[in-house]
């Protein structure tokens, strides 16, 4: 996999993050959120910090989900004191962890908050675990995956399976060949070498796609485009495999991690396109909510490619190719 313009240290950043930001609503997730952030931490030799933003008081009383200043007040100070507990607990176990607790909109505040103490990783979990019909995530945590810029690790309310230790032994990576999908992709295999770990590389063609000689063209081509993903020295150092299927994205991707007991699922996500995205359309929403393991989502930038246009299924292709 050739690219001249990478750098090694960001990729090894990625998959072993000095600092991961926890934020956790302290109501709904912090159960089953820590052991994912504990886990995590000690496989890559990380520090925690752990945040919880209380809104903002508001003047006036009217708006039912305000909070008057003296509830803010309260809300703040035992935010405070259950996170500080958390906190010295998990440097106990020799973890450093610190806490942080602020006031405002936690979809602005938390992606602020993660650029201002240097969080190469943040992870969330999803409101509703306990009342899994409620909407993924909620707008909240849905702006938070849109806005931060290093990868999330969400824990969606069906990812009760996590790897031992928190050391991913099996990882599958969606690849949309969408703009953008070689920085996914060298991330997923930069993690699988960190952990020696196994990934398959899939890619799911839409059902629509040509019949006869013309799909199996379509699934070779696909297959090639997957393969030179993978650096030649790879064998050396991780088991990667190749899958191409034919079908419905989401259903397709959760069937492959299934199959294989995968216990990471990495995405290359693209904020504000509608192919594979968390913009438009849905499919990385709905792998989070219905995924047994926690999904990575990585923020990719089309703009670095933009010698690439795409297919009208959302592959691409080198500017001027057939």
């Amino acid at each position: 996999m050739d690219d001249q313009s990478v750098n090694h240290s960001e990729y090894r950043d990625f998959a072993a993050p000095s600092v991961i930001l926890v934020a956790t609503d302290l109501d709904d997730d912090i159960d089953y959120l820590m052991p994912h952030a504990v886990a995590q931490a000690r496989a890559a030799n990380s520090a925690l910090v752990l945040a919880n933003v209380v809104p903002a008081a508001e003047v006036s009383g009217f708006d039912a989900t305000a909070l008057l200043p003296a509830e803010a007040a309260d809300r703040k100070q035992e935010a405070e004191r259950r996170l500080r507990n958390i906190a010295s607990l998990m440097r106990e176990v020799g973890i450093p962890c610190e806490a942080l607790v602020r006031s405002g909109s936690p979809a602005e505040v938390i992606p602020a908050m993660a650029k201002e103490i240097g969080a190469a990783r943040v992870i969330i979990g999803t409101h509703g675990r306990r009342r899994v019909k409620k909407m993924l995530l909620g707008s909240v945590a849905n702006a938070i995956l849109r806005k931060v810029e290093v990868p999330i690790c969400t824990i969606g309310p069906q990812a009760s399976y996590m790897a031992p230790n928190g050391v991913p032994r099996r990882i599958l990576h969606p690849v949309s060949l969408s703009p953008g999908y070689q920085h996914s992709a060298r991330l997923a295999l930069e993690i699988a070498q960190f952990y020696q770990a196994a990934i398959t590389l899939l890619h799911v063609l839409p059902r629509n796609a040509q019949d006869g000689s013309d799909a199996e063209m379509l699934a070779d081509w696909t297959r090639a485009e997957l393969k030179k993903l993978v650096p030649d020295e790879a064998p050396l150092w991780i088991l990667s495999s190749i899958k191409v299927e034919q079908g419905t994205v989401v259903p397709g991707i959760l069937d492959a991690a299934n199959e294989m007991n995968a216990d990471l699922i990495i995405l290359g996500v693209n904020p504000g396109q509608s192919f594979w995205s968390i913009g438009e359309d849905n499919t990385a929403y709905d792998i989070i909510l219905q995924a047994g393991c926690p999904v990575l989502t990585v923020r990719r930038s089309p703009s670095a490619h933009a010698g690439e246009k795409q297919h009208e299924d959302g592959r691409s292709i080198s500017a001027g190719a057939a």
